[in-house]
C-alpha cells in the first residue's frame, strides 16, 4: 500500500469530519482500508475495483448498483504521479457527494503525497539511526571502504573529527513510569530533534534513556553553547531540566571514546547540568568502588555517628571545599560566626582524627564528600 492505514484512517476521518459524509478510502486492489464505518474495513469495495481495473476517472454507485460491499455513493480515484494508488469513496446520495468529488480527491491526493513523504523521511531517520548506532558501536579506530561509502550516500562523514554531546533528562525514570509522562519524552525528544537537525554539521541519534549529538570538531565554547540552547530550550518550553554531558574536546574520528567520556560526564557531574568529561576528578573511578566499600569508609570516618550528624559535617565539608577552605567565606555562606567555624572544624578532627586544613586531611574529607553524595544519591548538598 502507498501510506499505512494508520495514515489513511486519519485522512478519512479528517475529511469526513470536513464534509460531515462517511468516506472510505480503498487500496490498491479495491480493499477497505480505512474507513468512517468500522464496519466496512477489510472488505472488497467492488465499484472501487471497477475504477482501478477500468481507470474510470469516477464511478458513481445507484441504489440499483448497491450489494452487501458496495453502498451508493461516489468513487474517484487517487493518483500520484500518474499511478493510481487508491481509490475514495463519498457515500451518500448523489446531488449530495458529487459536489464534493474534485475537492476530496484534490485534498486526499494532497494528504496521501504528504504522508508518503513523511514515511519516507522517517524511514531515512532510520536507517541514519541504524548507521549511526553501528558506528558508535565500532571499538577500532579505522574503518573499511565499504563503511565509509555507506556514511557518504548517507550523508555522514565517518572520517571527519568531531566531538560527543549526551543529553539526558533529569526525570526520565519517573517520566517513564506513566503515559502521559511517556509522551511528554517523546515531545521533548522531537524538540530536540528538530532543534539540532537545524545546526549545520550536528548528527543526531535518539537511544533511550539519551540522545547524542555528534558535532563537528570545534571549541569548548561552542559545545557549551549548543549544550546551553538544548538546555534552555527543553527548560522554557516544557519546565523541564536536563543533564548534559560533553567529550574531552580533543576532536576525534574516534565517536565510541567520545560518546564514552561525554556519557561518563553526565552520569558523574552531579554538582551542574553541563559538564565537560575534562573537568571530571575522582568522578572517573568511582563507578569502580562498591557501595558497600564507600559506606565502611564512612562508617569509619565517623564511627558511632547519628545519621543526621553526619549530614551536618557533610554539609559543613562540602561549604569548605566551595569556599576553598576560607573561614571568613563560610561564616558567610553558612550564616555563622567565625568562632562557630573553627568550633566545628574542631570537633570534626576530634571525632574522625583528621584534619581538613591538612594536605591529607582534605584528600580524605574530599573523598568521603563523594562517596557520601554517591551513596545518598544526593546531588545537591544543601549548605544552610
Amino acid at each position: 500500500m502507498y501510506i499505512s492505514q494508520t495514515a489513511a484512517q486519519t485522512i478519512v476521518e479528517e475529511i469526513g469530519r470536513e464534509i460531515n459524509e462517511h468516506i472510505n478510502f480503498m487500496d490498491e486492489e479495491g480493499y477497505i482500508v480505512a474507513s468512517t464505518d468500522p464496519a466496512r474495513l477489510g472488505t472488497l469495495h467492488t465499484g472501487a475495483k471497477r475504477v482501478i481495473e477500468e481507470r474510470l476517472p469516477e464511478l458513481y454507485i445507484t441504489k440499483e448498483m448497491e450489494n452487501a460491499t458496495t453502498r451508493k455513493g461516489i468513487n474517484l480515484p487517487i493518483t500520484i504521479r500518474g499511478e493510481i494508488v487508491g481509490v475514495i469513496g463519498i457515500t451518500g446520495e448523489k446531488e449530495r457527494v458529487v459536489g464534493y468529488g474534485n475537492i476530496v480527491r484534490r485534498m486526499t491526493e494532497i494528504m496521501v503525497e504528504d504522508n508518503r513523504l513523511k514515511d519516507r523521511k522517517r524511514y531515512d531517520r532510520r536507517v541514519r539511526y541504524r548507521f549511526i548506532e553501528e558506528w558508535i558501536a565500532k571499538s577500532d579506530l579505522s574503518y573499511n571502504r565499504n563503511f565509509v561509502e555507506r556514511g557518504y550516500r548517507l550523508g555522514i562523514d565517518v572520517e571527519r573529527p568531531r566531538r560527543a554531546l549526551v543529553v539526558h533528562f533529569r526525570r526520565y525514570s519517573q517520566l517513564c513510569g506513566t503515559l502521559e509522562g511517556q509522551k511528554r519524552l517523546e515531545e521533548m525528544e522531537a524538540t530536540i530533534r528538530h532543534f539540532v537537525d537545524k545546526e549545520e554539521g550536528v548528527l543526531y541519534l535518539r537511544e533511550p534513556p539519551k540522545q547524542i549529538c555528534l558535532v563537528d570538531a570545534c571549541s569548548d565554547d561552542k559545545m557549551r553553547e549548543l549544550a546551553c540552547h538544548i538546555r534552555e530550550l527543553v527548560y522554557g518550553k516544557y519546565q523541564e531540566k536536563v543533564l548534559i554531558g560533553i567529550d574531552a574536546g580533543h576532536g576525534s574520528v574516534h565517536i565510541r571514546q567520545m560518546c564514552d567520556q561525554a556519557q561518563k560526564a553526565v552520569e558523574n557531574g552531579r554538582d551542574s547540568d553541563i559538564i565537560f568529561y575534562g573537568d571530571l576528578c575522582v568522578e572517573l573511578f568511582l563507578d569502580e568502588i562498591s557501595d558497600k566499600a564507600m559506606e565502611e569508609y564512612l562508617d569509619k570516618l565517623f564511627p558511632e555517628t547519628e545519621a543526621e550528624e553526619v549530614d551536618s559535617y557533610m554539609n559543613l565539608i562540602a561549604v569548605f571545599f566551595e569556599q576553598a577552605g576560607s573561614i571568613g567565606k563560610m561564616a558567610d555562606a553558612l550564616y555563622m560566626h567565625k568562632n562557630t567555624i573553627q568550633y566545628k572544624l574542631k570537633k570534626l578532627e576530634s571525632l574522625s582524627g583528621k584534619d581538613i586544613r591538612t594536605p591529607e586531611g582534605a584528600g580524605i574529607f574530599y573523598m568521603a564528600l563523594q562517596f557520601y553524595k554517591r551513596t545518598k544519591n544526593d546531588t545537591n548538598i544543601c549548605y544552610r
